[in-house]
Order: structure tokens, then C-alpha cells, then sequence
């Protein structure tokens, strides 16, 4: 394995990689993996499960089949623009013939990207300006949008309606009842919030960038107000359109016997969140949870570990906010339905937390 970084212009060349904009492309670069192997090495072999789809970017193979015909495979040849043998259980000995650059990808992204760039390009007609895909692009490099079901898909682009905006609009006003989630397809943005007497400015938004989800979630005011710094365009989706297609494919709920199963089941470790305010947890503290507040997720969810999976318990709505958050920094995360759970149950969950 090599630390370099994946060379995308190179996978222009490839299936799904030429469909997908430069921007889309940049976008998931730091889930390609780069491998060098030398001359004479295996690769995978035949009946050898694998989770990853190989790119031949320079170099060759050696290809046996199971009735032990060999094919020389370069990386030039007029047949390398898919991926090597894709299948979950390979069907042929991959051996390198010289010293060989491949890039690798889960096969399970791979498949999410084709089913994703597909659907979009199936909305697109063949005058649609770079803006329209652009923003499509977007969402589909979103870890949060991939856990949307493929059958769903289509569904989903057609209820964003286009709206024009301008200069100095307030589009998001922080305290304010939310029911739509905004994606920028033209234009510039800027988040700020209240501070004592001030207003802070936490950040600028660009084309692609999606907002307004949390108070849909978690049905609370607006936490932000957001204006925009330029004249543009925003596609939005609706309240009930949003929470049918979009909150209720990544929101998940395990009941308390299903993530006693889970734990018991699983290879990942389970780790309990819960994201009250530290003073409610101190009060009425889950045994073997973490006090992760929601006003702090979203930044310390860049920190928490991908392998693990995450139950959020708690209070209900902010439970959900919170595994959406924790969803859309890519991680696997439920909401635990809480009866009143005995005492071995929470002390099952304890011991799976600190195991």
C-alpha cells in the first residue's frame, strides 16, 4: 500500500469515473487507495472473497481463468476501463507481470457511485449546463446522501424545486421555524450566529454545499442565520418530502433487544452516545455512555473512530439529530428506542461499551 494520493485525471479513463464532474472527482480522491506491487506477486486469486474493486492503472497482469488459460492484461489495453474482476467472489489468479500501479475503492462505494451517477444522469437532459450537474454531483458525494436506497433516488431529485436568489437575501434566519433543506446550485453563502451583542461568522457556504437539516430533524428553531454574498439559485426540498425520502433511509432505530443482539453479534465495538447537555447527564446518566453534547457533534465526530458503530440515546428528537449527524460524517450510527430498560440490560451495554 502506498501513501500517494490517487492521480483522477488518470480514472477519467474508467467506468463510473467519466461520468462524474471534476468536482465530484476530487470529492471522493481520498477514498481511492493507491497500490504499488512488485513483479510476480499475486493479486487476488480465484474463490477469494474481496471488498475491494482494483483499478489497472500502469503495468500488467497475468489473468488465469479456471480452465488455466492466461491472458496478459496491460494497462493500455482497449479493454481496461472497468474494474478487475469485479465480483464479490473472484473468478480468476491475478498475478502482476511487472512492477504494477493499481487504485483501490470498496466495492460497495464503487456500486453506490455507479447506481448514483446513473439515476443523475438519468434526470439530465443533454442541454442541462455544467450547474445542473454540479450540484447533483454534490449530494452524491455525500456520505449522507449515499445512504439513500437506489430505488429512492430518482424520487428524490424530482422534489427539489429551483428557486432564485440575490444579494444580501436571508435565506435561513436563525430562531425561525425551518421546513426546507437548501442545496446551492449557483452562488455564495455566509452562516453567522448571534453572540452576546455581536454576530459571529462561522462560515461561507459555495456551490454544492446543502443547509437547514438539523432544524427539520430535530424540529427545533433555526441555529444559524444564513445570507447569501452573491446572486444565485438554491434547489429545495420540503419538509415532508425530506423526512419521507431522505431523514427516514438514514435515520435508523434499534429497539433495546436489538442492539443487545448486535452487541452480541457484531465484530465492530458498540459505543453509546448520548447527546444531552452535560448537566442533564450528569443527572440522569446511561450507564457506559459518552456525553458527546449535540452543539459539539458535528466537530467532534471528525475525531471518533469509522470501524465502531454508534447508538444515540436519550432524549428522542436530539437523539435523532444526533445519529444524522453522526451519519453524515460518514459513520454508522442508530437511535436506541428506549423502554425502561432493567438493570442487566443496561449493564449488558456497559460492558459491550467498555469492552
Amino acid at each position: 500500500m502506498s501513501n500517494q494520493t490517487a492521480d483522477m485525471s488518470r480514472l477519467e479513463n474508467f467506468i463510473p469515473f467519466d461520468c462524474l464532474s471534476e468536482s465530484h472527482r476530487n470529492e471522493i480522491q481520498g477514498q481511492i487507495s493507491v497500490i504499488k506491487i512488485a513483479p510476480g506477486r499475486l493479486l487476488f486469486k480465484r474463490g477469494q472473497s474481496s471488498d475491494k474493486a482494483y483499478f489497472l492503472i500502469k503495468g500488467s497482469l497475468d489473468l488465469t481463468d479456471a480452465s488455466f488459460q492466461v491472458r496478459h492484461f496491460t494497462a493500455d489495453d482497449d479493454e481496461n476501463y472497468l474494474a478487475i474482476d469485479n465480483y464479490a467472489e473472484h473468478t480468476i489468479n491475478a498475478i502482476t507481470a511487472e512492477a504494477t500501479t493499481l487504485y483501490a475503492i470498496d466495492r460497495t462505494k464503487l456500486d453506490l457511485l455507479m447506481t448514483w451517477t446513473q439515476a443523475a444522469e438519468s434526470m439530465l437532459d443533454d442541454e442541462d449546463d455544467a450547474n445542473e450537474r454540479d450540484w447533483m454531483d454534490a449530494l452524491l458525494s455525500s456520505e449522507l446522501f449515499s445512504a439513500v436506497p437506489p430505488a429512492m433516488i430518482h424520487s428524490l431529485f424530482v422534489k427539489f424545486q429551483e428557486r432564485e436568489v440575490q444579494l444580501g437575501e436571508v435565506i435561513v434566519k436563525e430562531g425561525d421555524h425551518g421546513d426546507t433543506l437548501f442545496v446551492i446550485k449557483q452562488g455564495k453563502a455566509m452562516v453567522t450566529r448571534i453572540k452576546g451583542a455581536k454576530q459571529e461568522t462561522l462560515a461561507a457556504l459555495s456551490a454544492g454545499r446543502f443547509f437547514g437539516e438539523d432544524a427539520l430533524i430535530s424540529e427545533s428553531p433555526r441555529n444559524a442565520t444564513i445570507t447569501m454574498t452573491s446572486d444565485g439559485v438554491l434547489m429545495c426540498l420540503g419538509k415532508s418530502d425530506f423526512q419521507a425520502i431522505l431523514q427516514d433511509s438514514v435515520i435508523r432505530h434499534l429497539t433495546e433487544d436489538e442492539l443487545d443482539t448486535m452487541v452480541l453479534e457484531a465484530e465492530a465495538a458498540c459505543i453509546l452516545v448520548d447527546v444531552r447537555l452535560p448537566m442533564e447527564f450528569r443527572h440522569d446518566r446511561t450507564p457506559g455512555a459518552r456525553n458527546l453534547p449535540l452543539n459539539e457533534l458535528r466537530r467532534e465526530a471528525l475525531n471518533l473512530e469509522k470501524d465502531f458503530f454508534y447508538v444515540v440515546c436519550g432524549d428522542g428528537r436530539r437523539s435523532e439529530l444526533g445519529a444524522y449527524i453522526l451519519s453524515e460524517a460518514g459513520l454508522s450510527a442508530y437511535v436506541l428506542d428506549r423502554g425502561k430498560p432493567t438493570d442487566a440490560k443496561q449493564q449488558t451495554h456497559a460492558k459491550a461499551i467498555q469492552a
